[in-house]
């Protein structure tokens, strides 16, 4: 690597680690408010991991690089970049080691809470069996039933339309379905669970736009008003 890219990724690094690091952290608390967690109490720590693993990996990395370069420039990079692993390792070490981090996102809030007067095993099975039949999902039944729990670590790839995926979740709520407390995250639950058939996520702003735009020029023949009706007679 030459020493001008190397330049520029010191730099890089150091603009989100130290001299705008508020900034940068702010973008991502202040998206993580907007997508539901105006809800909660803000606290740095619960943040810390998911901004930090960004630069963290390549901070090493660039130390490692230049590991045998002893000039007075690159030096200069070693002290900077290892000031910015110290940075991140004393927030990391911040982290309450009761708090799984990696799963603080995933269980707020976020999961298909399903009304639990319901027969939940028949749901998940007459949903998912409504959603395949109709080219609608591309997942295995066992993969998709880990989605109602803790477990999944696969996303539900879907075929259809965003419009058809807004008005799916937001049906399945009006029609007490899923628990009305996910009416708040709704979208961040689509941008959690799904991919959309390019395997790319989900835009929680965009979905819901969309759905705002769009939703009263849905046709009442749509797929997913059919599914709805179908699995409401399995409730």
């Amino acid at each position: 690597m030459e020493y001008q890219e190397i330049k520029k990724l010191v730099e890089y690094f150091e603009d989100r680690i130290i001299i705008n690091f508020e900034k940068h952290f702010n973008q991502l608390v202040i998206m993580d408010f907007y997508e539901g967690g105006y809800n909660d109490r803000i606290e740095d720590e619960f943040f810390y991991n998911e901004y930090f693993e960004k630069y963290e990996k390549g901070v090493v990395d660039l130390l490692m690089l230049i590991e045998n370069e002893f000039s007075d420039e690159y030096q200069d990079f070693k002290f900077r970049l290892i000031k910015m692993k110290r940075v991140i390792d004393n927030h990391l070490t911040k982290i309450n080691d009761a708090v799984v981090i990696e799963n603080f996102k995933h269980t707020r809030n976020t999961q298909f809470l399903l009304n639990q007067n319901l027969n939940t095993k028949t749901l998940i099975n007459s949903l998912y069996n409504q959603l395949n039949n109709n080219k609608l999902i591309d997942i295995d039944l066992e993969d998709f039933k880990n989605h109602f729990n803790d477990n999944w670590n696969v996303k539900i790839k879907w075929l259809g339309t965003e419009l058809q995926i807004t008005n799916l979740i937001n049906l399945l709520i009006k029609n007490d379905v899923l628990d009305k407390e996910t009416s708040n995250n709704k979208y961040l639950l689509i941008k959690n669970h799904f991919v959309n058939k390019n395997n790319k996520p989900f835009n929680p702003k965009q979905l819901g736009a969309v759905y705002s735009e769009k939703n009263e020029s849905i046709p009442k023949d749509d797929i997913i008003y059919k599914i709805i009706e179908e699995i409401s007679t399995h409730l």
